[in-house]
């Protein structure tokens, strides 16, 4: 009974003559009554009335289905009234599908494959949402049984992708991805057998438009990432000498076999070079077979190195054939990917074959070994290099010594974890004194093979370099590949060992270079020799540097120069010059080798090194310190004992040199005071106290200094002093940041309107790092904003940019409660229009509107200012109302077409975001806190240099009688002729 009054509600809801609208509120209700039934007899009559109206209009459902329609047409039109009815009923059975039983769930399943033709039909997208449901709604079991009906009918459909519409081909594939998950699932096998089918059904669409393209592309990539796997395809954990023996039979294999030949079939099909989707999908297969592709993949790797012989030119076409070539370099190796394309030299006509290859193999060999650089690739190098001297004026033979250069330097590729430092570094690093000695094209590639070598078996990141030439494109394109290669901590110390016991000799080489050549040496060089003595016993390092320190003796360099007897004045002048720019370069060589010695070096060596630094310091001019505050700052870094021990003599002799004029000195200085003040600060002695504060005033008065550089090298420095406290604090119980903070605020009170905006500047940095430290100090606040009582312009000035930071970095919760006493300090100023007063408390005021609201700063605002806020806010609503009138005017131009009733709510919300944002850009932009905390000025800049400001500033009192002198500024600003 139940069950009749169920067909009939189902056939009312298909049939009855409703528009869409009505109908889709009456397919609504449907899916609510089937929802709140509960008992299991009721559900069950109710699936059972649903699969009887879906056989009563079986037929007439299996005539729509095989009815085609051409792509475009409109489906309705073709639709008899008598057919109707049997759509919309299948309409009725999607929405009833989540609540069948799982019995009639699966009949339902079996009519629909049988419903699902290969060619688009006015059922359709209908059979496909049914069968989407089932999927997402049903066990697996229920649907495992039709599977592979199915997938052979989604497949047939998908081969005649180019009839059939875009959108049921994108939803087909998704089908066959679900279809598979489900066989996996409870049939691993049935997955495995129809996974070529399905691979090369998908493949085919490769070529297809890009929405297509890009959903295939997607849906194969998961397909080959959830079902290709190496370690269930091999026996052993790698390929053994008979690499057919030592790969298994059966299903898994099978289907890696065929997936391969589909893309073998899919490049041979071609015309040029693939699209950039096929190559991805062979980007990813490669690497998920891994070393099999040795075997299985060969034939596709030969097919992409034939078509990136013949690729043009254009890096932005053959980019994913290099990213493929690039995934079989990582997967199989270099030795047998050079198998398959040997590099080789014709000798008769002096060319060399698949050249090409070696910038890929130089971004891509990971995991390579030491022995096949030194016993394959060398040889093969010199063999170029001798050939090319038997055509050394042709350009086969400047090619041939192009060649053999960067086969030399791949050298860093094979240093990218290499598997046999242990056997084979001692070979290596006299391969490598011979090429320091003899080959200065490859001092470059050896320093990055010592820092890898080093920097690998530390965990530390590989050296960020290209060489000197443009990076591949895909270096992200095999980052999971290569993030498998790393070294255990068992490796990792025999390596370092084998390091460690061959380094010596190729140490000094390198040492004799920095100091011997006389030119410029590179960052890396330099690393590298850091990188290697960090390998070594101190005792050899020091031994080193003794030895070079006696090589440099100045004794012995005078009684060679007085072998030497010279009548030209002129002749003896331009010597000594020359004799001081030698001594200087020299002195200069010894301490980079020194700071490259720092690291795990002992105390004795360390006093050495000290000494050095010192002896710069008394006898090198201001302007050639860079290397020694160098050292010394990693000294400092890297030592603490030598921070307690010598902390008031290194105060001493920092602080007798002037802040120097290069930017890289001046960071390398504050670098050194930074942790010296830190030190001094939480030290306990009045004395360290008291040279902290000579830190401090020299941090203070750098922040007003005239160079950009200086003023960021002296703010960084304060901020670091300042999270190294806050660290420090979280370790012990001891409170260390408010002892700097009053040890800034104590220069407020200073008599020097210098020094007291230089302290307020410093107050900026720290409130920009760390915003509650004025929530913490109320006392604080009140004492900055206490200065804006003062005469002072400079003053003024650096309060006012406190004030900017400070609004800009709180919380709006925090800002609320400052809101009160902020405006009542600064809205004075809001009169006064030079110096840019005006306009800076016009910006904090719009920081606070956007952060609190326009009502909590009216609250909050004092009644004799009310109407500058009001003209703050009028300004404000008309820049808004400017942006909403261009937003129309392009929203109008781009959806002329399509707007509906909807977009006119839609529309009022992006304006009103829009405006948001504009406000947010135009604050931050024009006024940023960084240029408050280095104390620069804002708002718009004047042109002219420093002394203009000054005389300004000294003479720009004019407002307090209400002088004004606008002419000069008009003619300042007056426009060109």
């Amino acid at each position: 009974m139940i069950g009749n009054h169920f067909k009939l509600g189902l056939v009312y809801f298909s049939n009855s003559p409703l528009t869409n609208v009505p109908r889709r509120c009456a397919q609504e209700c449907l899916e609510k009554l089937f929802g709140s039934l509960r008992s299991s007899t009721v559900l069950k009559e109710a699936s059972n009335s649903v699969y009887a109206l879906l056989e009563e209009y079986m037929p007439v459902l299996s005539d729509l289905s095989s009815k085609k329609i051409e792509e475009g047409s409109k489906v309705n039109l073709t639709l008899k009234a008598e057919n109707v009815e049997a759509a919309h009923a299948l309409n009725v059975l999607s929405a009833t599908i989540p609540f069948l039983t799982a019995k009639v769930s699966s009949r339902v399943f079996t009519e629909l494959c049988k419903l699902m033709g290969s060619q688009f039909s006015p059922l359709t997208r209908q059979i496909l949402k049914a069968i989407d449901t089932i999927f997402k709604n049903s066990e697996d079991t229920v649907v495992v049984p039709e599977i592979e009906g199915l997938v052979t009918s989604l497949t047939s459909y998908l081969s005649l992708h180019d009839k059939n519409p875009a959108d049921t081909i994108v939803h087909v594939t998704t089908l066959l991805k679900s279809a598979l998950e489900k066989a996996y699932s409870v049939e691993p096998t049935l997955c495995l057998r129809k996974l070529p089918l399905v691979c090369r059904s998908l493949a085919g669409l490769l070529t297809s438009t890009d929405d297509v393209a890009s959903q295939a592309s997607v849906i194969l990539k998961d397909l080959i990432s959830s079902h290709i796997d190496k370690n269930k395809l091999l026996i052993d954990e790698s390929l053994s000498g008979e690499d057919v023996d030592n790969v298994t039979s059966g299903e898994d294999i099978n289907a890696a076999r065929c997936v391969c030949s589909v893309f073998q079939t899919a490049l041979n099909s071609c015309d040029g070079n693939p699209k950039d989707h096929i190559l991805t999908v062979i980007n990813l297969l490669i690497e998920k077979l891994g070393e099999l592709s040795y075997i299985l993949a060969k034939d596709i790797i030969l097919k992409l190195a034939d078509l990136m012989k013949h690729a043009t030119g254009d890096t932005s076409s053959s980019q994913y054939l290099q990213q493929c070539i690039g995934s079989a370099v990582v997967a199989v190796g270099p030795v047998r990917l050079l198998t398959l394309l040997p590099i080789t030299l014709h000798t008769e006509s002096h060319s060399c074959t698949n050249a090409w290859l070696i910038p890929i193999l130089r971004e891509y060999i990971v995991g390579a070994s030491l022995e096949y650089y030194v016993d394959h690739i060398v040889p093969l190098a010199k063999s170029l290099l001798l050939a090319s001297k038997g055509a050394k004026k042709s350009s086969h033979g400047k090619k041939l010594r192009a060649y053999s250069h960067e086969l030399l330097r791949l050298l860093p590729a094979f240093c990218n974890y290499p598997v046999d430092v242990p056997q084979k570094f001692g070979s290596l690093a006299k391969l490598m004194v011979k090429f320091v000695k003899n080959k200065s094209f490859m001092h470059e590639a050896v320093a990055l093979s010592i820092q890898m070598l080093v920097n690998q078996n530390k965990g530390m990141p590989k050296p960020s370099t290209d060489m000197g030439e443009a990076k591949a494109i895909s270096e992200d394109a095999t980052t999971e590949l290569k993030s498998g290669f790393h070294y255990s901590k068992k490796s990792s110390a025999k390596n370092m060992k084998a390091l460690a016991s061959s380094s010596t000799q190729l140490l000094q080489t390198l040492v004799d270079v920095l100091t011997v050549s006389g030119t410029e040496i590179s960052a890396d060089f330099k690393a590298a020799i850091g990188s290697l003595a960090s390998t070594l016993n101190s005792s050899v390092r020091k031994r080193i540097l003794i030895s070079l320190l006696n090589k440099f003796d100045p004794a012995g360099e005078s009684e060679t120069e007085e072998k030497v007897n010279q009548s030209n004045d002129s002749i003896e002048e331009e010597k000594e010059t020359c004799g001081a720019t030698k001594t200087q370069l020299k002195r200069s060589a010894v301490l980079d080798l020194a700071s490259s010695f720092v690291e795990g070096a002992k105390e004795d060596l360390i006093e050495l090194i000290y000494n050095l630094v010192r002896q710069s310091f008394q006898a090198t001019d201001e302007a050639d310190l860079c290397g020694a505050y160098d050292t010394l700052s990693r000294v400092l870094q890297e030592h603490g004992w030598f921070c307690s021990s010598h902390f008031v003599e290194v105060i001493e002799m920092l602080l007798s040199h002037k802040n120097p004029e290069d930017a890289a000195s001046s960071r390398s200085r504050f670098a050194c005071l930074h942790v010296l003040m830190a030190h001094g600060i939480q030290s306990s002695t009045e004395e360290e106290n008291e040279k902290a504060f000579l830190i401090l005033n020299e941090v203070i008065l750098t922040l007003k200094d005239g160079k950009e550089e200086h003023r960021k090298s002296a703010c960084d420095a304060l901020v670091m002093v300042y999270t190294t406290l806050k660290n420090l604090s979280s370790i012990s119980s001891e409170e260390l940041c408010p002892k700097l903070i009053n040890m800034i605020t104590g220069y407020i009170s200073g008599s020097s309107p210098h020094i007291r905006s230089g302290a307020v500047s410093a107050l900026s940095a720290l409130i920009y790092k760390d915003p509650e430290i004025c929530m913490s100090s109320p006392e604080l606040l009140s004492s900055v904003l206490s200065l804006l009582h003062t005469k002072s312009i400079e003053i003024i000035k650096a309060v006012l940019g406190f004030v900017k930071v400070l609004v800009s970095t709180s919380q709006a919760q925090d800002l609320q409660n400052l809101l009160q006493n902020l405006l009542y300090e600064i809205l004075p100023w809001s009169s006064v229009s030079r110096h840019y007063f005006k306009t800076k408390v016009t910006i904090i005021v719009e920081i606070m509107v956007r952060k609190c609201g326009t009502r909590a700063v009216q609250l909050a605002t004092p009644d004799k200012h009310k109407s500058f806020i009001q003209t703050v806010l009028e300004n404000r609503s008309g820049k808004s109302k400017d942006k909403e009138e261009t937003n129309d005017s392009q929203a109008t131009s781009r959806e002329k077409q399509k707007r509906n009733y909807r977009d006119a709510s839609s529309e009022t919300t992006a304006k009103q975001d829009g405006n948001k944002f504009k406000r947010q850009k135009r604050t931050h932009q024009q006024h940023t806190p960084a240029s408050d905390i280095s104390g620069s000025r804002t708002g718009p800049q004047r042109p002219g240099n420093r002394s203009f400001g000054k005389h300004r500033e000294a003479s720009g009192n004019n407002y307090k009688s209400g002088k004004e002198t606008r002419k000069p500024q008009k003619n300042r600003f007056r426009k060109a002729p």
